[in-house]
Formats: structure tokens, sequence, C-alpha cells
């Protein structure tokens, strides 16, 4: 036991470099996001393409600012569900930082891409084929002090300190999960945690697409450290990923202007990271 702990503390060590560097490219890239959301909402028939590319960036703040833009009525459903899709949250810091290579990284970018484009087209084609026409939406406003409720350690802050911030949050709990998910592996077994979370069947990724729809980063760094295990598949992943928005579903029930719109857009967002997985796991 003391040994898998000492792993997982000199693996976290190693990793904090990469971790700052990340955040650093992060931290630059929010503060161009009122540039982000108004090529988002520029056009409407390009909307998922546009939307899929947002949500690939590594941080929860743009599906919670498009989650905003959406019940202002300035983001059509099917681009929100893209936004969604591609949203990974933590995962790309958590994959370098856990010992995943950049050919992984690349292939999660890329498959949730593909599945984030592909999905918002079809919802766009059919659920949501009705011409979006924002006129028909309330005027009540939406607080864009929400887009930062799931970053509140940025508000404030420089570039430089909101990186050495997320860094160190980002360390204390990752050595956290790493050490609780692999006393839990080594305690009860890896066959036997692979098991609880129907490993090798095609009901995986429905499993962990539910576990995704629960809001917060600390989901996608739960999915991304199983999947590093090799406790859950790479569509299953995909699935928990996909489906995951962070604090973005939050916002939508809370401020949308028709809850039923909103539990649609969620439910279409879950069947799509569902079948994703599926069709993954079957593939490869």
């Amino acid at each position: 036991m003391l040994e898998v702990w000492l792993d997982c503390i000199l693996d976290m060590v190693k990793t904090i470099p990469i971790l700052f560097v990340v955040y650093l490219a992060i931290g630059w890239m929010e503060t161009r996001m009122d540039t982000v959301t108004r090529i988002v909402t520029s056009t409407e028939p390009a909307g998922p393409i546009i939307g899929a590319l947002v949500g690939a960036i590594p941080q929860c703040g743009f599906s919670v600012g498009c989650s905003a833009l959406y019940c202002r009525g300035f983001l059509p459903p099917a681009t929100l569900i893209a936004v969604y899709l591609s949203t990974s949250d933590e995962a790309i810091p958590v994959l370098l930082a856990g010992g995943g290579n950049w050919k992984t990284v690349l292939e999660l970018i890329g498959v949730k891409l593909i599945v984030a484009i592909l999905a918002g087209y079809l919802f766009y084609f059919t659920l949501f084929r009705k011409k979006w026409n924002p006129d028909e939406l309330p005027d009540d406003e939406v607080d864009m002090d929400e887009v930062n409720m799931g970053c509140s350690c940025c508000n404030g802050q420089t570039i430089f300190g909101a990186a050495v911030s997320r860094t160190v949050s980002t360390t204390v709990f990752l050595l956290a999960t790493m050490l609780i998910l692999n006393t839990i592996i080594y305690l009860i077994g890896e066959d036997t945690v692979s098991s609880l979370l129907l490993g090798g069947t095609i009901l995986q990724p429905a499993l962990c697409a539910l576990i995704g729809l629960f809001p917060g980063c600390a989901v996608s760094v739960l999915l991304t450290q199983l999947f590093l295990s090799g406790t859950i598949s790479f569509g299953a992943a995909i699935a928990g990923l996909s489906a995951g928005a962070g604090f973005g579903f939050v916002l939508l029930v809370r401020e949308s202007p028709r809850r039923r719109d909103a539990l649609k857009i969620i439910g279409c967002t879950y069947l799509a990271a569902v079948a994703a997985g599926i069709v993954i796991d079957l593939i490869f």
C-alpha cells in the first residue's frame, strides 16, 4: 500500500510543471472569451462546427458561458449541444499529468469533435429543425457572472496568478483522487472494480455518461483517472466526458426560459454521448 501511495506522489510531482504550462495557455484563451462567443453567435448554420471547436478548449467556462448565451436567446439549441459534447473540462490536463501521451489527447479531442459536430447537425435537422427565433425568448437578464461559477479560483487574478492557483488546486485534487482510486483498486482488485462499472459490456458507456451528467470538474477528473488506470474503455471515457458539461447544465436548468427545452437539450446530450461511446467500443 505504501508503495502505491509513493508512486502517486512521485507522479504528481513530475506533472506539476506540465499542469502550470497548460493552465497558462488556458488563461490566455479565457481572456479572449468575448471574441470567441461573438464568433459562436455570428451564424446559425455553422453553429455546430463552431460550437464544437469552442467546447474543445479545455476549461469549464465556455460551457457555462454558452448556456447563458442560449438562455438569453443568442445561441441555438443544436449549437449548445455541440458545445456540451465537445467539452472535456479538466480531462486534457489530467491526461497529460497522468501519463497520457499526445496521441491519446489528440484522439480524445478529435473523436469528441466529430461526435459533437455530427450530433449537433443531427439534432439541428431533426428535433430542432424548427426555425430558431431568439425573439420568442424572454428578455430577462442572465447574470453573466454565472460564467465563472465553476471557476471561482480565477476571479480577479492575473493569468499567471490564475495558473498558479489552478495548478495548486488541481494538483491537490488529483493527488487526493489518485490516492483514493488507487487504494480502492488495490484493496478491491481491478477485476472487481471493472465489473462494478460494467467493464467489458456495451452498457459501460451508458453508466459513465450518467456519471458525466453530474456537474463539476471533479467528474471529468474521475473519468479520466479511471480511463488511465484501464478501469473503463475509451468509448466509456468518451461517453462520460461528452455527457459532462461542468456547471453548464446547472445554469441551463436554472435560467432557461423553458424548463422543458432545457431537459430536452440535456437528454439529447446524454443520448448522443451514450451512442458515441457504444459505437466506439464496438468498432475498437
